[in-house]
């Protein structure tokens, strides 16, 4: 044989060889497909709510909203018009927990281990049943009210172990306050309490922003389908942030009246004096630039427009007092997606709302709680 063909034999074999070593290499497609895979599986998980190993009760601003409980959220009142949907809570469970981590201004200022309230058994939401003064005074010190806050008179010291006659006692679910001591000192106007420890606030937010176009014109469109659209557009607050934890960035927008000095709302138009009104809304804009309408209150205005000199009418009373102000944004339960808490105040009542994403990508309310005088 000559010694071209032998070298010609041997580069075949090499070739073959070199083919026979690339099927058997284990960089290759379907390692790729897998490890895509684990990709998409980390992103999902990601957005799976973590079930605690206890009910987590949520405060906000002295008030009890609710809680998260089985991996589903708990409503003191109900959230819609059936009232199917609120649930009972009992002081024997919200005495029961260790602590409650209390947050103001997003952040943390404490752990507290006492908790405090009016144990009265009459008034605007007080507590029900026969001698329940009585019977709390078993569980609790009287409160010291030289600080001035007469309104709560005992002091519970977590955890407590109510008895039998207590077991079936609820929180009232109307103007009911609680209150936290952290360091021998009341924590009033908090932003959040809650009996488990959490990150609630893991992203920055820019909250100095101005209405994007699209809210603008969603209020426009409020305006239009209320026969109040020559109504001047105002916005009260616009936060930026990756709300649902997608990578990108949406905005929050709430819109008000204009408010005198007096703290009454000022009906404001574009020049003329017919077809005007009151408002309140609250408006979600996703990345892609898409709007849903989170809360909206629009109150046509049917007198005759009286200008000031500021080209305003102020209105008093309760058929235009409407108003709706942000108390947190917060991830509640720690499935890394932002929650949304906002107070409605009305003439003499109003209430309070959580928002949480539900399973189709829209916020909905979650937690509801009525106040009232």
């Amino acid at each position: 044989m000559s010694k071209q063909i032998i070298i010609k034999v041997c580069c075949l074999f090499l070739i073959i060889f070199s083919l026979d070593s690339c099927k058997g290499d284990p960089i290759t497609e379907p390692k790729m497909t897998e490890n895509n895979s684990t990709q998409t599986q980390t992103l999902e998980s990601s957005t799976t709510p973590v079930k605690p190993a206890f009910p987590q009760y949520f405060f906000f601003y002295g008030t009890l909203m609710g809680g998260f409980v089985d991996n589903e959220w708990k409503s003191i009142c109900s959230t819609d018009e059936q009232n199917a949907d609120a649930t009972d809570f009992y002081v024997k469970d919200i005495l029961a927990q260790d602590k409650y981590y209390i947050y103001q201004h997003r952040k943390s200022v404490g752990v507290s281990n006492q908790v405090l309230w009016a144990t009265t058994e009459d008034g605007l939401g007080s507590f029900e049943g026969d001698e329940v003064s009585k019977k709390l005074a078993k569980y609790s010190e009287f409160y010291n009210t030289t600080e001035g806050y007469s309104g709560f008179d005992r002091t519970f010291n977590l955890p407590v172990k109510v008895g039998e006659e207590l077991s079936d006692l609820k929180i009232p679910d109307y103007s009911f306050s609680t209150e936290f001591v952290v360091d021998n000192k009341v924590i009033f106007e908090y932003e959040l309490a809650t009996n488990r420890d959490i990150q609630p606030f893991p992203r920055r937010i820019n909250d100095s922003l101005e209405a994007t176009d699209e809210g603008i014109q969603a209020l426009i469109d409020l305006f239009g389908e209320n026969q109040m659209e020559n109504t001047a557009p105002n916005f009260t607050k616009c936060l930026k942030s990756d709300f649902d934890n997608d990578g990108n960035e949406e905005y929050l927008m709430l819109a008000d009246s204009c408010q005198s000095e007096l703290g009454y709302p000022l009906l404001s138009g574009n020049g003329k004096m017919d077809r005007l009104g009151i408002f309140s809304a609250i408006f979600y804009q996703e990345d892609d630039g898409s709007i849903q309408t989170l809360y909206s209150d629009l109150r046509p205005y049917k007198g005759d427009f009286k200008a000031d000199k500021d080209k305003n009418m102020e209105l008093m009373g309760p058929d235009y007092s409407t108003r709706i102000d942000l108390l947190t944004v917060a991830d509640l339960n720690s499935d890394g997606v932002y929650e949304i808490g906002v107070k409605k105040s009305e003439w003499e009542n109003g209430f309070y709302l959580t928002y949480a994403i539900n399973g189709k990508g829209e916020y909905e309310v979650v937690m509801r709680s009525n106040w009232g005088m």
